[in-house]
């Protein structure tokens, strides 16, 4: 008998077709794992917001951050360092951008949504008020911005 000096042509596509099949197992659940990460992040980053706005509202003797909020929230650092991210993947990239005003225009764009006014516009929400900004919903089926 002659001796074998590799893989025959049989054995390299069962090879492949084994790697193709736990490839089809194991991409879905990574994709899951990785949004699931994008949504804890962003439902920590929502909570460090509000806990900053909460910050700022007792430091200014019961007044909200106006339209600046950005500028408000980051200077000096005292109540962040800079805004957090939104991940709402699939639907959108992430942002950190916040939208102030106008929502109805600027709705459903990721990133964050914050009331600054008590000015009645539609949103049903209050001043102070910071959301995430996408209408999508998450691995649970709860609504971005019902958060």
């Amino acid at each position: 008998m002659r001796a074998k000096n590799g893989f025959s042509a049989i054995e390299i596509v069962i090879a492949l077709a084994v790697v193709v099949i736990i490839s089809m197992i194991a991409a879905p659940k990574f994709v899951s794992v990785l949004r699931k990460s994008d949504e804890g992040a962003t439902k920590g980053s929502l909570g460090a917001l509000r806990s900053a706005i909460a910050m700022y509202y007792g430091d200014h003797e019961g007044n909200y951050p106006g339209a600046d909020i950005v500028k408000e929230l980051t200077e000096n650092g005292k109540y962040m360092q800079e805004i957090p991210y939104a991940y709402c993947s699939p639907y959108h990239k992430k942002s950190n951008k916040i939208y102030v005003g106008d929502f109805e225009k600027n709705k459903d764009l990721c990133g964050w949504a914050y009331k600054a006014d008590d000015v009645e516009d539609g949103s049903g929400r209050v001043e102070g008020q910071i959301w995430v900004n996408c209408t999508h919903n998450d691995s649970k089926g709860n609504v971005w911005s019902e958060l």
